[in-house]
């Protein structure tokens, strides 16, 4: 892992910009804390964006969880985490208005360059929009002090005319979040990886119904679409590239079961057959 930056003073924030942290789209993106950057109370996480095709830095399993919603979702094209607040005097001067202070670095206690957890980049039938979300566990929602950081937060973005949310997250979007994981995980750094024959093979054996993961797999193999080490990985692909919707409101990785809701094929044939 390379070595952390310092980012302590003006000097440090000047030299970050020049170095394009905190700026750039897609994989171009440099967000302006990494994980070596920081000494996060939290478990910090790298995971390689499907979209993006680089390396994400989280510094929570909650931003991992929110991260791996978020990136299964369509309309979201994008996703820049740790994303400054500039220029510094722009956050300066909405703390001021509000009456509250300004974070500060604990060391030099200059003023820090606020970041929000997640910027994305959304598509809708009226055109693309960006949305911020400050990313907080529950029981750092009620702090005061947490609060008005994330009151400067959306204030800024808002004057902006950018949508502004906060996430706490909940077990259900924690099972949903993990059945994702679960099931891109393999896929992460390959885009394709079954074949269009094998998939359509494989998509013509099923129903709208519950399987047992067992059966179903068996299912494959028997039909020689794929041999038994790869019936899981098959099944996986899938649910990953939604060409089918399985219920995702239990632990997929730990039941027997999987409930297919939907066969998305005709849906999904057009991107997968243009990558």
């Amino acid at each position: 892992m390379p070595k952390g930056r310092k980012l302590e003073s003006i000097a440090d924030y000047q030299r970050a910009l020049k170095n394009k942290y905190g700026l750039g789209q897609g994989s171009k993106y440099k967000p302006w804390l990494r994980v070596q950057d920081v000494k996060s109370r939290g478990t910090r996480s790298q995971i390689f964006g499907r979209k993006t095709n680089r390396e994400h830095h989280l510094m929570s399993l909650l931003e991992s969880e929110l991260f791996y919603l978020i990136e299964f979702s369509d309309r979201v094209t994008d996703i820049r985490e740790q994303f400054p607040i500039l220029p510094l005097n722009y956050s300066q001067k909405v703390a001021k208005t509000l009456g509250v202070e300004h974070p500060k670095h604990p060391k030099t206690k200059e003023p820090i360059v606020l970041t929000t957890d997640l910027l994305l980049t959304v598509d809708s039938e009226s055109g693309q929009y960006f949305h911020a979300i400050s990313v907080k566990p529950e029981e750092e929602a009620g702090v005061d002090r947490v609060l008005q950081k994330v009151e400067i937060e959306r204030i800024c973005w808002e004057l902006m005319g950018v949508k502004f949310s906060f996430y706490v997250g909940d077990d259900l979007r924690r099972i949903q979040s993990e059945n994702i994981a679960w099931a891109t995980f393999p896929f992460r750094k390959g885009p394709s990886y079954f074949s269009f024959e094998l998939v359509t093979s494989a998509l013509s054996l099923l129903k709208k119904k519950q399987y047992y993961k067992e059966d179903l797999c068996e299912k494959f193999i028997k039909n020689n679409i794929v041999n038994r080490d790869e019936s899981l990985l098959l099944l996986k692909y899938l649910i990953s590239e939604k060409f089918i919707e399985v219920d995702l409101n239990y632990s997929l990785g730990e039941s027997d079961v999987i409930d297919i809701r939907n066969i998305a094929f005709e849906q999904r044939r057009f991107a997968y057959e243009n990558f």
